[in-house]
């Protein structure tokens, strides 16, 4: 059975420049009133961040429909036999019900994995489908050990300019100025648990210490060298450098990496944010 495997930007493979042969993308789209642009194709990472520091209220919107249309008309042209969907999580996007109805429309058979994710965690699950499938496994089998990797995975966004919260109408403004006040940061947690949408799981005083909470859940489920980590930033390459050091002090044998974090998610946070996920590694033998 030849198998495409799709995902979106929101698994930041645009800024990754991850190609593989038979793995597709969509971009999401970043809205800014009457302006669309798409992720990763029409607009950076760098440039929607430089918006929301001129004070633009950016909003974000799943892929162009005509975008997933056309994709999937070609994939079918191209004879493959089914669609194997990796997207954003259902909890933040409608992008997964986009697909399912447009594949319907096309008439070629799909299925998808809810990875409860987005970012890197999205991506590893995608390319290691992709991996899979070239290995011969089938649809159940490449389900059965994504949800293995997903069941064991977190992500953690901790928002540093809470009056930009504020104005995206997520917390009120009052809130905000309290919270400010104290100096209080949220974190804010995805996974299958909060199903796949941003919950909060905790407030503390400092950024310093709502690193230390993060790290400590991290040491709970026992991270370590079969585990990829990604420590993602908003427009703070500094904090972002010093959130890398403490994580890899304390967890030297797996593999980490830093990256800006996806505009998709950085809209809504706003700047200063820092963010860190963990996934153990998909099992490709």
């Amino acid at each position: 059975m030849k198998i495409a495997v799709v995902t979106d930007s929101g698994s930041n493979i645009y800024h990754q420049n991850v190609e593989m042969e038979g793995l597709y993308k969509v971009p999401l789209q970043i809205i800014d009133q009457d302006k669309v642009y798409l992720e990763g194709e029409t607009i950076t990472i760098d440039q929607t961040y430089r918006m929301i520091y001129d004070g633009k209220l950016l909003k974000t919107s799943l892929p162009p429909l005509g975008r997933i249309d056309e994709l999937f008309e070609q994939l079918k042209e191209e004879g493959y036999d089914l669609i194997f969907g990796v997207p954003i999580t259902s909890g933040l996007s409608s992008t997964i019900s986009a697909m399912v109805t447009t594949a319907d429309r096309v008439g070629i058979p799909f299925d998808y994995f809810d990875c409860f994710a987005t970012a890197s965690n999205q991506l590893h699950l995608a390319t290691s489908a992709r991996i899979l499938f070239d290995k011969g496994y089938d649809v159940e089998e490449v389900k059965r050990r994504l949800e293995v990797s997903m069941l064991d995975s977190v992500t953690f966004v901790i928002p540093n300019d809470l009056k930009h919260l504020a104005r995206g109408g997520r917390i009120t403004p009052m809130a905000a100025t309290l919270a400010g006040f104290m100096s209080i940061k949220p974190i804010l947690k995805v996974s299958i648990d909060t199903g796949g949408k941003n919950d909060a799981y905790s407030k503390v005083r400092t950024m310093s210490k709502a690193w230390d909470v993060v790290i400590d859940y991290f040491k709970e489920k026992k991270v370590d060298e079969n585990c990829l980590i990604c420590v993602a930033h908003v427009w703070d390459p500094e904090k972002g450098q010093q959130f890398y050091e403490r994580v890899k002090s304390n967890f030297p044998t797996a593999e980490i990496f830093q990256t800006d974090l996806i505009s998709t998610v950085g809209v809504h946070t706003g700047l200063g944010c820092t963010a860190i996920q963990y996934i153990r590694k998909v099992n490709l033998d």
